[in-house]
């Protein structure tokens, strides 16, 4: 295999890894390698030709495609010439072969460029209706909220409108198409917070001022539906056949709470 050892660092090119994708496949330029890794770029494709001889399988040989490409001279003309394009295992197998201090940091430069944009690819391509229909919402969503704001600042009677909160649903209805975005003002002992999450804000404070009075309510109410539940469990179980009680709807995906300051 051809000497792969790496040149001066002073020829490395600072600049980010560039890869290129062809056929669905990310690949890398045996060109900007050679920049990159402080080489010449006739020692790289002495070193590719090596490695394509060695390789006794197929699948691996094609990692590696040689393209006709032009090369900018000292002259300030161009001329043509041969270069390769790799896959990551490709890369890989080259990279191996280079050592010294700046080969290491390149190395990882350009694993994480191909881990990049493969997951860029694996993406799933966006519907234009999709993207059409998130802009009309978000145009709406933008007017909503900027009459909102200025009916608070402009209400004569909202005099701490700096502290108001407002709530903007993004809801759908029966048909399932979206329905126009609403902005409405909270008041100041509402709160949107998960089931899940509840208790423990409770338990900590952090969105309830709530008296002694409030909690034990709170906490009545809580053990009051909780008996109604198993009331009502008693009674389904004396009648067989009837379909057990649904549970109690939840908020809707895509309601924002925003506060305006």
């Amino acid at each position: 295999m051809a000497d792969t050892s790496t040149g001066s660092s002073a020829s490395v090119v600072a600049a980010r890894p560039e890869l290129s994708i062809h056929d669905g496949i990310v690949t890398a330029s045996s060109i900007q390698v050679a920049q990159f890794f402080g080489k010449r770029h006739d020692n790289v494709l002495r070193a590719i030709r090596a490695l394509i001889r060695e390789t006794a399988a197929d699948d691996y040989r094609l990692n590696f495609e040689e393209v006709i490409v032009d090369f900018t001279n000292g002259k300030g003309g161009s001329q043509n010439g041969t270069a390769y394009r790799m896959t990551r295992e490709g890369f890989m197998l080259l990279a191996m072969g280079f050592t010294g201090k700046e080969a290491l940091r390149w190395k990882l430069a350009y694993i994480a460029a191909f881990n990049r944009m493969e997951a860029e690819l694996q993406q799933p391509a966006q519907d234009p209706q999709r993207i059409q229909l998130a802009q009309r919402l978000a145009t709406q969503a933008a007017a909503q909220v900027t009459q909102a704001v200025f009916d608070a600042v402009m209400s004569a009677d909202n005099t701490d409108w700096r502290h108001a909160r407002y709530l903007l649903n993004l809801g759908y209805d029966r048909e399932g198409q979206p329905s126009v975005p609403h902005a409405q003002p909270i008041a100041d002992d509402q709160m949107i917070v998960s089931f899940n999450a509840l208790p423990d804000r409770i338990a900590s404070g952090e969105v309830l001022s709530a008296t002694d009075a409030q909690l034990a309510t709170l906490a009545t109410a809580c053990t009051q539906r909780l008996t109604q539940r198993a009331q009502h469990r008693e009674k389904q179980a004396a009648k067989p056949g009837l379909p057990a009680a649904q549970s109690a709807p939840s908020l809707q995906p895509g309601t924002l709470m925003m506060t305006f300051k």
